[in-house]
């Protein structure tokens, strides 16, 4: 496949550093761990960045304000043409942060994870006392007239009060609210059982998603409601039950064509959700001699150059023309490799025909 001579997205996480311990944690295996890159090391990896045009960045981490040298690091940034968004537990944010972050009109959205509409709910996943000190740097985001976002993961913690956090996230002025599905990946493997919702569960969630993004087109959104979305119009369409199929390209995950990201310590990864799927060190190569040559990345773009019945699982199914593939971290941390079958994104799961792994 032609591969563009740079992603359009790169997302920076730029320490391994946090000052929570989310049930659900996608980058456990590293957390609080040394290593992250000197700031002339990154430096020198956003002036490439610039050069070879890529156009956007996120700045997530770990918790991207607890790196010392941020400012810096941020004023390095602001040269450039990027357009820049921040991922954030929101517990950091204060006058003093926003200031800083505020001062390029270049900057998109502050996207800041949220668990639930209340301390009860958001503190059971995230730790005693952080819903308020969320709340405290919202509003500081508001007197700064910052735009900003919330990033809720879907569990069985937050399924009864989505409406609610809709409802907060609009009195608070959020540009956007967006749902994603609970993986089964870093510290919630240890918490399936606990979190991840059940078939029931998942159809009621499904119904109160579908209803609030009716609700509210522009605020509601995420991967989550694209996914219901998806299934209902595959189910609107049909299935090709009794007549010939040509499957469908696998397409549905960006990572490693559009984007990619780069660790702490300078490994690059597909995206964040395979931060264990190292393809190259920026300390070592450059980072457009990994996009263009690492021999991992060319591994795992084969899987767009497969259709749908490379899957087992796939092979006759009557939805193989319109499905997409689904993400390759759910297999990849469910021991079944990058190419292996992802059960939450099948029309078959979603209906119930067959059962999932996870």
């Amino acid at each position: 496949m032609n591969i563009p001579s740079a992603p359009e997205r790169v997302t920076l996480n730029i320490t391994n550093q946090c000052n929570l311990n989310c049930l659900y944690c996608a980058v456990s295996s590293t957390k609080n761990a040394p290593g992250d890159m000197k700031l002339e090391e990154w430096q020198a990896v956003i002036d490439e960045l610039a050069r070879i045009k890529v156009f956007n960045l996120l700045i997530s981490g770990g918790e991207p304000f607890l790196r010392q040298d941020f400012p810096e690091l941020l004023k390095h940034i602001f040269k450039y043409h990027f357009r820049i968004s921040i991922n954030t537990n929101g517990t950091m944010l204060n006058d003093q942060v926003i200031s800083l972050v505020s001062e390029s009109r270049r900057l998109d959205n502050i996207q800041v994870s949220l668990d639930g509409p209340d301390p009860e709910t958001h503190d059971a996943i995230r730790g005693r006392g952080t819903f308020e000190k969320v709340i405290r740097g919202i509003k500081a985001l508001c007197r700064w007239k910052t735009p900003f976002s919330f990033f809720v993961v879907v569990c069985r913690n937050n399924k009864d009060c989505l409406g609610e956090i809709v409802r907060m996230a609009k009195d608070l002025g959020a540009s956007q609210v967006t749902f994603s599905t609970l993986l089964p990946q870093g510290s919630a493997l240890a918490h399936l059982n606990d979190l991840f919702l059940s078939f029931d569960e998942q159809k009621k969630v499904e119904s109160e998603l579908r209803y609030l993004k009716k609700r509210n087109p522009r605020l509601v959104r995420g991967s989550l409601v694209q996914t219901i979305e998806w299934m209902d119009m595959i189910g609107r369409v049909g299935s090709n039950k009794g007549k010939p199929v040509t499957p469908n390209k696998i397409t549905s995950c960006g990572g490693s064509v559009s984007e990619c990201s780069i660790r702490p310590e300078g490994w690059v990864i597909p995206c964040d959700r395979l931060w264990d799927y190292k393809v190259g060190n920026v300390k070592e190569e450059s980072f457009q001699s990994i996009w263009l040559n690492s021999e991992m990345f060319r591994r795992f773009r084969e899987r767009y150059s497969r259709n749908m019945d490379y899957f087992e699982e796939c092979r006759d199914c009557p939805y193989s023309d319109i499905c997409r593939g689904g993400c390759p971290a759910v297999p990849y941390y469910m021991g079944r490799g990058i190419d292996g079958w992802d059960p939450l994104s099948c029309f078959r799961v979603f209906s119930g025909e067959i059962k999932s792994y996870v």
